[in-house]
């Protein structure tokens, strides 16, 4: 499972412009795959920072009763986010450089590998 979670992962990441990383993370904050493309940063540190701001979404989701959750897009000065959950438990996400990328593509790339992620993840629960 593993070998083939890191090759999906590493497939996403290779096609996406300006990518500087794509992990595949459980809400507990602990990576399951990742690819590093262009990070000058520690991607495991942004992998169980990003668990927190999921973690608390789900809380603000869940008050306000606003269903799933499909994709959650944070921009800042140096980077661009796109992450969408995996089920209740995991969540990948792409971190691409804030200029001269291409977000429309993580975001098709990202929902392409979705339910074949989901699949594998939750077929061997």
């Amino acid at each position: 499972m593993a070998d083939e979670l890191q090759e999906l992962v590493k497939k996403v990441a290779e096609k996406i412009a300006g990518c500087r990383c794509v992990s595949l993370v459980g809400y507990d904050g602990i990576t399951v795959a990742q690819h590093i493309v262009d990070a000058d940063f520690d991607v495991s540190v942004y992998d169980a920072e990003l668990s927190s701001v999921m973690l608390a979404s789900k809380e603000v989701r869940n008050s306000l009763n606003l269903g799933a959750e499909k994709e959650l897009i944070w921009l800042t000065d140096t980077s661009f986010f796109i992450i969408h959950p995996i089920g209740e438990d995991y969540f990948i996400y792409s971190c691409l450089k804030a200029t001269n990328s291409n977000p429309g593509v993580a975001r098709i790339e990202l929902n392409r590998v979705h339910d074949t992620i989901h699949k594998i993840i939750y077929a061997e629960m």
